[in-house]
């Protein structure tokens, strides 16, 4: 019994450490499983195509290449604009822009320009700006290729939408505020009432932010104010009404352009701008939408929507050039004249929709979705442009800033120009399964152009087009598919030349063939395609006259692209992608030019973005996020030459303890000095001498979020 008793007490003892042992692991273990459904809950990539693109369905069953970047994934990165946003998707580039305020206007898809809509409308007029910003946007799709199943107006290169934040199942209760590099400032709310069954909802973002440029004299603030309510008269019938608001407000300058040669390109002062001064007035650009939505479902397959929008869009921007009109440059001395720039624009953009969507079975083997309806768009631009009366020495070894305001608003007679077009079209597309292993997509839009002008001695013809569409998709079981489409589109393209030559329809054909697949129970999605487009009547810069642009025959545009977004697990969640472009001119009246690269693509660009997430307790955890961007040789109007490519890094670190959380995000790490964006001109200053037209990227910024959650504990990661 002696021996016993310490042989007892050491069994008991085991199995007390045991037993806690084995308590601590399954508590352990359930905080853990807490901690990956609470990740589940927040979403980084789209399975579905959004419901304001019209089609139905699976992004894997839809024969094109779309990239859907939903808010968290915008969040996680920091993203606050669509230049931030655009990373997630392949081969996205933005085009030379100019301003503060087109920093994410000049959209480059597959070697064209890509058209923008929001919630399904189109948003920009000719020469509006776009102003964004992340706190109205619930989801972004960057839709290769022509998709005339949107818009009749779709461009062949690719569209992007902006899907605006709405009321929802959940309460909404977020605030955030947010400082960094160049005395960066932000705060943002965003405030939602439960989805009423039957009733009124709402949801309210707004935010403010000031910042200044990393280039002299710029600052900037930002006022956004989006209320949507959504009434609700029973669970087939909504009606939604939006607003949003956005303007932006920059002092001492707008433009961001700086000049230079072979000996000073990205070898002066980062700071450098010439072409801003405190004596400047403000520019500003702003952005009003209206929305209305009515929503009407008959039965649990059919539904019927009708939308309209208005849209207007002034701005008025001031900046400095040099006395012989271009970006402030200097002589042999390092002396310039400079005079002010004044230019004027307001755009506006209207339109109305109906369409139906709905499901059929036709036999056994054989189901369709069908969307058909007709559309209304219109747009107007007034644009005016007026040169100082007066110019300033200025001298680049002793520089002396500060000039009159009242000097510089004495501005000479303004050039006004008047761009007018609408259009209606009629559309029908169906997508029929087969056997549950083959879905066709067909149908197609018939367009109608009513183009508009100002010369009662001009009489513009009506013009009309039909785009058809055919799509195949053939499922390899439930994860996998492989497509091939052809697709065409027509876009009426207001404006004429130089000599007064009305420009003609653009109109593209595309032929494109990818795989798609779902890997690690549906969290990861990859798609890979191939792509040929030919564009006919395409407008370039006419490079022999100021202001004004000219129609080229043809260009054509071959490439391959590759995206993959999602989370490999519930801790390690990634955002890739992969495109090679070859844009060429393939028919020109100057037939030196075919053959030429595109202005303003390059030939590869990569993208990263990956994040790991360490549990520390039940509902907080640690994440480290890294990232890279990689340009190769962007090709510009000079043949056959390029500028620099580039590689920058980028990196992030967040703490959420679910009812707040804690971000920092960092751009461009290593401080590496690139091109932008840009162009490459010979003798257009000094005869002879090459001149790169170029925006700089940012120098290394860092941002820091800080955010609160006051909605319920189980909705906090929604």
């Amino acid at each position: 019994m002696k021996k016993s008793l310490p042989i007892l007490v050491c069994l008991c003892g085991a199995t007390m450490y045991s037993y806690a042992q084995h308590k601590g692991d399954s508590l352990r273990r359930q905080r853990l499983r807490e901690i990956e459904v609470l990740e589940k809950k927040r979403t980084l990539k789209a399975d579905s195509m959004s419901p304001v693109l019209r089609l139905q369905g699976r992004l894997l069953e839809t024969p094109q290449h779309i990239v859907g970047v939903t808010s968290d994934l915008i969040r996680e990165q920091g993203g606050l604009v669509m230049k931030d946003i655009a990373r997630n998707a392949s081969g996205i580039k933005f085009g030379y822009n100019s301003s503060v305020f087109d920093a994410s206007t000049v959209v480059l898809m597959r070697g064209f320009s890509a058209a923008t809509y929001v919630n399904g409308m189109p948003q920009r007029s000719d020469f509006s700006t776009l102003s964004e910003d992340a706190a109205i946007i619930e989801r972004v799709d960057f839709i290769k290729g022509p998709a005339g199943f949107l818009i009749s107006s779709g461009e062949p290169g690719g569209s992007m939408n902006i899907t605006t934040k709405a009321p929802r199942q959940q309460p909404v209760r977020q605030l955030e505020i947010a400082g960094g590099s160049y005395s960066l400032l932000r705060a943002s709310a965003d405030i939602g009432s439960v989805m009423q069954a039957k009733g009124l909802s709402y949801r309210l973002n707004v935010a403010y932010q000031q910042q200044n440029s990393f280039m002299d004299f710029i600052k900037t603030k930002k006022y956004v104010a989006a209320p949507v309510i959504q009434y609700n008269f029973g669970p087939a019938t909504y009606v939604l009404a939006e607003y949003n608001l956005i303007r932006i407000s920059s002092a001492g300058g707008s433009s961001v352009t700086k000049v230079g040669t072979d000996a000073d390109v990205l070898k002066d002062r980062v700071g450098n701008n010439y072409a801003g001064d405190p004596g400047l007035p403000q520019s500003f650009t702003q952005t009003q939408n209206f929305r209305l939505l009515l929503s009407h479902r008959f039965n649990a397959r059919w539904q019927l929507s009708m939308q309209s929008k208005y849209s207007i869009t002034p701005a008025e921007t001031w900046y400095l050039l040099s006395d012989n009109y271009s970006p402030v440059n200097f002589d042999s001395t390092n002396i310039t004249r400079r005079m002010p720039v004044f230019n004027s624009i307001t755009g506006r953009v209207a339109a109305a929709q109906v369409y139906v969507n709905g499901q059929l079975n036709s036999g056994k083997h054989m189901e369709h979705r069908l969307v058909a309806g007709v559309d209304y768009n219109y747009s107007k631009d007034n644009y005016s442009n007026a040169y100082g009366q007066h110019s300033f020495t200025f001298d680049r070894t002793h520089p002396q800033y500060g000039l009159s305001t009242d000097s510089v608003r004495m501005l000479g007679t303004a050039t006004l120009l008047l761009r007018e077009n609408g259009w209606w079209s009629a559309f029908a597309y169906a997508t029929t399964k087969l056997y549950r292993n083959w879905l066709l997509n067909y149908g197609g839009r018939f367009t109608l152009n009513t183009p508009v002008t100002t010369d009662a001695r001009r009489v513009l013809k009506d013009e009309t087009a039909f785009s058809p569409r055919l799509g195949i998709t053939r499922l390899l079981g439930v994860q996998t598919a492989v497509y091939a489409l052809y697709d065409q589109s027509f876009i009426p393209q207001p404006g004429a030349d130089f000599e007064g030559n009305d420009f003609k329809p653009l109109r593209g054909n595309s032929l494109e063939l990818g795989a798609k697949r779902e890997w690690f129970q549906q969290r990861l999605s990859t798609c890979v395609s191939a792509y040929r487009i030919i564009k006919n009547n395409l407008l370039v810069t006419d490079l022999q006259h100021r202001g004004y642009r000219r129609q080229i025959g043809q260009a054509t545009s071959t490439g391959v692209e590759l995206d993959a977004i999602g989370r490999i697990s519930s801790r390690l969640s990634v955002s890739a992608n992969y495109a090679y472009t070859h844009a060429v001119t393939s028919k020109d009246s100057n037939k030196d030019n075919e053959g030429a690269r595109l202005a303003y693509i390059p030939e590869q660009t990569i993208n990263s973005w990956i994040q790991y997430s360490i549990p520390l307790q039940a509902s907080s955890r640690l994440s480290i996020s890294a990232g890279q961007s990689t340009v190769t040789r962007t090709a510009t109007y000079t043949r056959d030459e390029y500028l620099k490519g580039y590689t920058k890094f980028d990196a992030g670190l967040s703490y959420d303890a679910g009812k707040w959380y804690v971000r920092m995000v960092a751009d461009n790490i290593t401080n590496k000095r690139y091109f932008s964006s840009g162009d490459i001109l010979v003798g257009s200053i000094y005869p002879g001498v090459k001149s790169y037209y170029y925006v700089e990227g940012a120098p290394l910024s860092v941002k820091t979020f800080v955010g609160l959650r006051l909605q319920g504990h189980n909705n906090k990661r929604k």
